[in-house]
């Protein structure tokens, strides 16, 4: 996991924004499930589509990261294999950045939650916000939701570990030029 996490963090741009996209899914789909779970009726159908809409576009997306990984990535796996590494290992090395990214989108999500709680909680006990309702979500919707994109972070690793099989290791003795 460590060399995972190392391999990540080579790549700020790409984990930085799908870090951000991650959280941001993760964000609205807990939002709706809240409000689609809330003891004064849901949105209905409306918070439905929004919660399908999102898993769904949490699958694209988790597809477009590994393929994205695996790619950019194909000459520095064919050279692993060459010094001795298995698909194995480098399957493993894969699902550790996806799951890593995972991760610290949900750990950005559980912050914000808690840093908006307690502003909530201390705008009302100043009685500042006399009238205003203020929605606040809690932990169980987040964490069904990071278990579903999880369960969907599954089919990414599937695709990564089959293009990963692909590469050969005659690509890293390639000239660089080619």
């Amino acid at each position: 996991m460590k060399k995972a996490v190392k391999m990540t963090l080579r790549e700020k741009k790409m984990f930085i924004v799908f870090t951000l996209i991650y959280t941001i899914l993760i964000f609205l789909t807990s939002f709706f499930i809240q409000v689609a779970t809330s003891p004064t009726g849901g949105g209905g159908e409306t918070t439905t589509f929004f919660i399908i809409i999102f898993f769904g576009t949490s699958l694209v997306l988790s597809l477009l990261y590994a393929w994205i990984i695996v790619a950019r990535n194909r000459r520095i796996f064919a050279t692993l294999k060459c010094i001795g590494w298995t698909n194995g290992n480098i399957n493993t090395l894969v699902s550790g950045i996806i799951f890593y990214t995972t991760f610290m989108g949900f750990f950005i999500v559980i912050e914000v939650l808690f840093h908006y709680a307690a502003i909530i909680a201390y705008l009302n006990s100043a009685n500042i916000l006399v009238g205003i309702p203020a929605i606040l979500i809690s932990l169980v919707p987040v964490a069904i939701t990071f278990l579903i994109f999880l369960v969907v972070q599954l089919a990414a690793i599937i695709l990564a570990n089959r293009k990963v099989l692909k590469v050969r290791p005659m690509l890293a003795l390639k000239r660089v030029g080619e």
